[in-house]
């Protein structure tokens, strides 16, 4: 079974977990749950998710948090469909070969309990995306005049492009279906709003300030719907969950193309080391789709025989991610309101379409306030 096969089964186990979960659980009357936190899901909307999670808690009526993540996402070298490929390798279908990838995200989010069981999530941030490739200079080869010429004894140190700018925002609402203390079963809707660029530029073959490729640009420049699902549970000492959900575009951009719809599922579990620390541990699949349409600036002839990252077909498929977390909430006045946590994960299993770059890791790094 493909991993989108798994995401979506998932995804209806955990609808019907929560329909189950509503027809046996006691329902506990708002006025009369538990507020001491003793042996409870959540305190004051806090949460021992991991930071990868964003839709695991929610927040009392008339409470807010506020938040700031560091996001950065590292890639190396390349894979052909499940294989690593060599620069040699990819030189046989262009002239270019990407070697390393680092995209950073500042992100800031603000959560409000409108009830006890409604919350309403804003996000947005400002991203940072560098890129340096290798070129095939086994031949002298350099591009002059619009085409590939062979310049014997010619050698080039390949070729970096940067790009930054502010992201997409998405706003969501999150409803708390169960009435248990000691679980939630949080359903959300979200939607993305194009806030970001699709016309960022930087360095590529055709010299400087030219219309960087896909995987460069800040936004998708598509309106999106995210609706998702997620559980979790504590017993004790331990606490763990599930979530699956989606990124559904609703249009083609203002270019010709659409980023393809992607589809996730993850479990966790957590146990509480000390009063003040928590340890989680997270696995991740992740599935996408190709592009639909293209640039017609970036599938142009000279790019898609160079660059692998101008081709729609290099793009999409099936990754597996571990992670390893941390939460820390130190229970003493003013620090009660802050949580600071951090979680980095690596790649299992890739399967990727085409020729692409492969991920190396990911690190997360974020500190919450409630108020």
């Amino acid at each position: 079974m493909k991993l989108t096969g798994k995401c979506l089964l998932l995804l209806a186990c955990m609808i019907s977990v929560c329909s189950y979960a509503q027809q046996e659980e006691h329902h506990i009357p708002t006025e009369n749950k538990d507020k001491s936190c003793e042996g409870s899901c959540c305190c004051d909307g806090n949460s021992q998710a991991p930071l990868g999670v964003m839709t695991d808690h929610i927040h009392d009526k008339g409470t807010w948090m506020l938040s700031y993540s560091y996001m950065n996402t590292r890639m190396k070298g390349n894979r052909i469909g499940a294989k690593q490929a060599s620069d040699a390798m990819v030189y046989q279908n262009y002239m270019m070969s990407p070697e390393t990838m680092n995209m950073t995200m500042h992100m800031a989010m603000l959560m409000y309990g409108v009830t006890d069981r409604l919350t309403l999530m804003a996000m947005g941030g400002y991203m940072t995306n560098s890129m340096n490739m290798n070129m095939d200079t086994a031949g002298g080869m350099m591009f002059m005049n619009g085409q590939w010429m062979s310049m014997p004894g010619y050698t080039n140190p390949g070729m970096q492009t940067s790009t930054s700018g502010f992201t997409d925002t998405k706003l969501s609402a999150l409803y708390n279906f169960s009435n248990k203390a000691n679980q939630r079963i949080i359903g959300s809707l979200g939607i993305s709003l194009p806030t970001g660029s699709i016309n960022a530029t930087g360095t590529t073959l055709l010299g400087d300030n030219q219309r960087v490729p896909y995987d460069m640009q800040i936004s998708t420049g598509s309106y999106s719907l995210a609706p998702g699902i997620t559980y979790v549970r504590k017993k004790g000492l331990w606490y763990f969950g599930a979530d699956a959900g989606a990124d559904l575009k609703l249009n083609f951009n203002s270019l010709g193309y659409r980023v393809g719809n992607s589809y996730h599922a993850s479990t966790w579990a957590g146990y509480q080391l000390l009063p003040w620390v928590s340890a989680t541990l997270r696995a991740e699949g992740v599935h996408t789709a190709r592009i639909s349409g293209s640039d017609s600036v970036i599938a142009i002839p000279v790019y898609q025989t160079s660059d692998p990252t101008t081709k729609t077909s290099n793009y999409g498929g099936d990754v597996v991610n571990l992670y390893l977390g941390f939460n820390f909430h130190i229970m003493k006045p003013v620090l009660d309101k802050f949580r600071i946590l951090a979680e980095y994960g690596m790649p299992v299993y890739q399967n990727l379409n085409g020729t692409q770059m492969a991920l190396k890791s990911n690190l997360y790094l974020g500190v919450q306030y409630s108020f």
